[in-house]
């Protein structure tokens, strides 16, 4: 087993490496170290070959992030394009853009895996309930599990181990975590997260298999419309910052996004009129121009012109979650949660402070 002693900061780097080498030899050398994860799929029947061929070309862009060990264990951030559209995992769920925006343009490599029947929409929208905002792990459910889980999906093949180091040390138990050695490497960038336990790729591609042979699918389109689907997170990108606990005072205030930070999942924006960048969630940010919404607010639905949405005006509910992809908030209605664009909102505190406001106005007959 790997030592248990813990590792302090004043550690020497061979003394690191060799720790992590250790864990090494038994996440590589001991198959009960490592997740059930089988690296083969059951092999196709002709009519499954047949069914599954289609026309979406499925990519694989992957980019080395830092080198556990030098020259003998590498973590990678990847990613998978279908029709060259980027999906990837973060801190704020699954994010879709067109500009291989988490490489920062440029991955490592780019490698054309195969083609799928199934469009990135109808990927995204399979993997959604598996990666959420807020579950994202460094260690245990990652970009890596994500890309694992929809190549799966996709063309029912597994992402190469090579690309997955890292992961086994988390999936395998081993004491690197607790030791403190995976903090070191990551320059302390890691900390366990709660919302990840629990889960394995492997039980999410058993369902996501169950959900490809029964659930619905989207042949012949490359899914909805661009305008349906205005990208807001990219290098370069004018946004302003809602819903921070912590350090308040910058909500509200403007910043432009200069880089996706791929070891903690964030987003790295520079402060307007200032030389100060932070790394922030997805949902802590807003393109300019969009109603600044934080999650939790309380809404009214309003100014919906459908026949279904009609019914839905004057309904109140609370601010889930802000969809970048699409430019939406998602709503809990009751029990149903629905995406809406911010102008079909009404926050109710502003509602009140209107009612209020006009309340203390003298009337004409006084």
């Amino acid at each position: 087993q790997v030592p248990s002693a813990s590792v302090g900061p004043g550690a020497s780097s061979s003394a690191m490496t060799g720790l992590f080498s250790q864990g090494l030899a038994v996440a590589m050398g001991n198959s009960e170290c490592v997740s059930e994860r089988s690296k083969d799929a059951p092999p196709f029947s002709e009519e499954e070959e047949r069914s599954l061929a289609g026309e979406h070309v499925v990519e694989l862009a992957a980019s080395v992030i830092f080198e556990a060990v030098p020259g003998v264990v590498r973590a990678y951030h990847t990613s998978v394009l279908v029709d060259g559209e980027e999906y990837f995992f973060s801190d704020s769920g699954i994010c879709c853009d067109f500009g291989l925006v988490s490489h920062e343009g440029v991955p490592s490599e780019r490698i054309e895996l195969g083609r799928s029947c199934y469009t990135g929409l109808r990927m995204y929208q399979a993997l959604d309930p598996a990666f959420r905002p807020g579950s994202y792990d460094l260690l245990r459910k990652n970009c890596n599990s994500f890309s694992d889980c929809a190549l799966a999906f996709l063309l029912r093949k597994r992402l190469d181990w090579k690309y997955m180091a890292m992961e086994r040390f988390g999936q395998g138990g081993t004491s690197l975590v607790s030791n403190g050695t995976v903090s070191w490497l990551s320059s302390g960038a890691y900390a366990p997260n709660p919302a990840a336990d629990g889960f394995s790729a492997d039980a999410t591609v058993k369902a996501l298999e169950e959900d490809r042979t029964s659930g619905p699918r989207a042949k012949g389109s490359k899914g909805p419309a661009t305008e349906q689907r205005r990208v807001t997170l990219f290098v370069g990108a004018k946004v302003r910052i809602v819903g921070l606990k912590g350090a308040a005072e910058l909500n509200g205030q403007g910043a432009e996004v200069v880089r996706y930070n791929p070891v903690n999942g964030r987003w790295e924006v520079l402060l307007r009129g200032s030389c100060e960048i932070k790394a922030l969630r997805a949902e802590n940010l807003r393109p300019l121009g969009e109603a600044l919404l934080a999650v939790g607010s309380r809404v009214k639905i309003c100014r919906l012109d459908s026949e279904a949405g009609q019914a839905l005006n004057g309904t109140e509910g609370e601010v889930v979650r802000y969809i970048h992809d699409g430019s939406r908030y998602e709503v809990l209605v009751g029990n149903q949660t629905k995406a809406l664009k911010s102008e079909n909102l009404c926050q109710i505190s502003d509602e009140l402070d209107s009612e209020a406001l006009k309340s203390k106005q003298p009337s004409e007959s006084s």
